[in-house]
């Protein structure tokens, strides 16, 4: 009988820690004032630690021209973690291919794209994606996003931009599921979180950064390429949102729009959505058709701030550090003057600090 309970204990632990972990996080958050609160709904380029540590922001995104040298960066990124109160989560968009951010590295340099890992056996898939993961986990990353669930051709049987870059896994939703699903395990054996994209599916030419992208998929292609979005969820910590006007379901860029937010969020309850980069010039162009480059207005930035806000989105990526500062002022006064915005950001706060103790942050 003892040994039958010395066996129980571990299961017990596990339990209580799955019991303990909403009060933990609500006790977190209890700490936090409006401005830290609103920081964590942040993803910014990783400029600086004392920046980011300072600012408080959620999360940073790496890009490839900052990951040279292994031991400076481990470095500032410990250092990023040791000034932070909240550990910081730390992003890259690893697919490999032409999406390789480990480029500059000895041996990484010339990582398959999703289109060659797609003749693979899943082992062999699963594999290369324990390998990067291993490499991400001791540099100090926490999150990929990646990888990309879209279709390499769109429903009239051209090429989508994802399949032009070969960063699609396959045509079909099966494939494009069984394989996703094999890579996204080897990350999750190495505890590095993977978010998937662009949901509700990539099925465009276009580059819907650079230019307003439209889809005039029907309801039930839409449906199709979304379903290894449904297939892998259970699996992964988050979806990126598209930035492409879905024209047959809703007025605006999917990531824009209440209607394709709750359907994502309906799919992930309790994980992260992620927006793609706020600073993209299709989105700004979406808000003020006439209003480009660095001299953006502001209001107009902000404009499209509330929008991703009030359609869902829990965690906001910018590529410009001095507008991560701006929204993040901004989000905390509207928090201030708006009860049931305060509310849906506090959810989206629950959720990313969930995402962190599952990293291993808090």
């Amino acid at each position: 009988m003892l040994r039958k309970l010395l066996l129980l204990i571990p299961l017990f632990a596990v339990l209580q820690a799955m019991a303990d972990q909403p009060s933990r996080l609500d006790t977190v958050i209890s700490t936090m004032d409006e401005e830290e609160r609103a920081a964590q709904l942040i993803m910014v380029y990783f400029s600086s630690p004392g920046f980011v540590a300072e600012q408080g922001f959620g999360a940073v995104l790496l890009m490839q021209n900052m990951i040279k040298d292994l031991d400076s960066l481990s470095a500032r990124l410990r250092t990023l973690q040791q000034r932070s109160r909240i550990g910081v989560l730390v992003a890259v968009d690893q697919e490999g291919g032409r999406v390789n951010r480990l480029k500059h590295l000895p041996q990484w340099g010339d990582l398959p794209s999703a289109a060659t890992m797609g003749s693979w056996p899943l082992e062999r898939i699963e594999s290369e994606g324990r390998r990067i993961a291993r490499l991400l986990k001791r540099i100090g990353i926490h999150m990929n996003l990646a990888p990309v669930l879209d279709p390499s051709h769109d429903h009239q049987g051209n090429p989508t931009l994802i399949g032009n870059e070969q960063r699609a896994f396959g045509r079909e939703s099966a494939a494009i599921a069984a394989r996703s699903r094999a890579f996204i395990e080897g990350f999750r054996s190495q505890g590095v979180l993977t978010i998937v994209k662009h949901f509700p599916g990539y099925d465009v030419a276009q580059h819907s950064d650079h230019e307003i992208a439209v889809s005039h998929a029907t309801r039930q292609q839409i449906a199709a390429n979304a379903e290894p979005f449904r297939t892998v969820a259970p699996l992964v910590d988050g979806v990126m949102i598209s930035s492409i006007r879905y024209a047959r379901l809703a007025a605006d860029p999917a990531v824009l729009s209440p209607r394709m937010v709750a359907w994502a969020r309906k799919i992930y309850p309790d994980r992260l959505i992620v927006t793609d980069d706020l600073w993209g010039v299709a989105l700004r162009r979406w808000i003020n058709p006439a209003a480009d480059g660095k001299e953006y207005p502001d209001a107009d930035l902000l404009k499209l701030v509330r929008m991703t806000l009030d359609a869902g989105n829990d965690l906001l990526m910018i590529t410009y550090p001095e507008k991560a500062l701006l929204m993040k002022r901004a989000i905390a006064g509207w928090m201030r003057t708006d009860p049931r915005l305060r509310v849906r950001v506090d959810r989206s706060v629950r959720r990313i600090l969930a995402a962190k103790a599952r990293a291993g942050l808090l």
